[in-house]
């Protein structure tokens, strides 16, 4: 199939690395993407942080159990793709485990700037914070091609040679497009092209279709692995589902300031993520197999 080729494969890493390495480029200007009513001294404050002296500097850690927590997520999530990855000849399987392993190092880079390094990386010396930073916008990439990577592993176990030939087509423009977009905002500072928001619009349309194809698939085989999947996703939208109940309810500063307690929609969301991850690994590995 073309779009597994060895050249094609070379040309989407060449394209990625020439993607990352403009995020970078763009995003190192600080007065395009800084928010101006965002006093470094005043944020530090407003979250829960502590200092690590490291020789003769200070590292300032912020949200110290939301980092342990997407850390976590990280760990386990490359943890799974690895465990994938040791039945190479099991197709889906196969990329079920470079797509773990893509989502893994998405989830630590995420935590590393909107957690843990998010200071240093967008506060720290600056007069004001700046609203992302590489590390998220690479985490947003990384997790695109993480979900490329699992549309070829879902329709390399539940659809015929046709229908995946067409789903991994589409699946590769969709990811050149957002991650296009996603650079367009980052040299024209539009926000909302940078944000998570942005991201479940473009990618939730994927485990949609990841849902229909393991219904029509279960439908007609009556079989273990797609009603497992089926689940799988359904999991997945409430996961979702629950992260936006908490952002929208904007619980986080009240908890914090009523109580000292740190509990972010960020928190549910990882948390919720880890347990998905633990779902995928106990049940549903063990039944993935190539289509018939």
């Amino acid at each position: 199939m073309i779009f597994l080729s060895k050249k094609f494969l070379v040309l989407y890493t060449v394209f990625t690395i020439v993607l990352l390495i403009l995020l970078g480029v763009f995003i190192g200007d600080s007065s395009l993407h800084a928010i101006p009513n965002l006093d470094p001294l005043y944020y530090l404050n407003s979250i829960p942080y502590f200092n690590l002296n490291i020789g003769n500097d200070v590292i300032t850690i912020i949200k110290p159990s939301s980092t342990f927590f997407v850390y976590l997520l990280g760990v386990i999530t490359i943890l799974l793709g690895v465990s994938f990855l040791k039945d190479r000849k099991v197709v889906s399987k196969k990329w079920w485990g470079v797509s773990m392993i893509l989502w893994g190092t998405g989830a630590i880079l995420a935590g590393t700037s909107y957690q843990g390094l998010g200071y240093e990386l967008k506060c720290d010396g600056l007069s004001y914070c700046m609203y992302t930073s590489w590390f998220e916008l690479a985490y947003l990439y990384i997790t695109a091609l993480s979900i490329l990577s699992l549309m070829v592993a879902i329709v390399y176990s539940s659809a015929n040679l046709q229908v995946r030939k067409i789903s991994i087509y589409v699946a590769v423009i969709s990811l050149f497009a957002y991650g296009t977009l996603l650079l367009k905002g980052t040299i024209s500072d539009n926000r909302f092209l940078m944000s998570y928001e942005f991201f479940v619009i473009c990618f939730m349309p994927h485990f949609i279709y990841f849902f229909i194809l393991n219904v029509i698939e279960y439908k007609k085989n009556k079989d273990e692995m797609n009603k497992l999947l089926i689940y799988t996703w359904l999991i997945f939208l409430v996961v979702n589902v629950l992260y936006f109940v908490f952002l929208l309810a904007e619980t986080t500063m009240p908890l914090y300031e009523n109580t000292g307690i740190w509990f972010s929609e960020n928190d549910i969301l990882h948390i919720a993520l880890i347990f998905w991850m633990l779902f995928i690994w106990l049940y549903v590995k063990e039944k993935i197999k190539d289509y018939n």
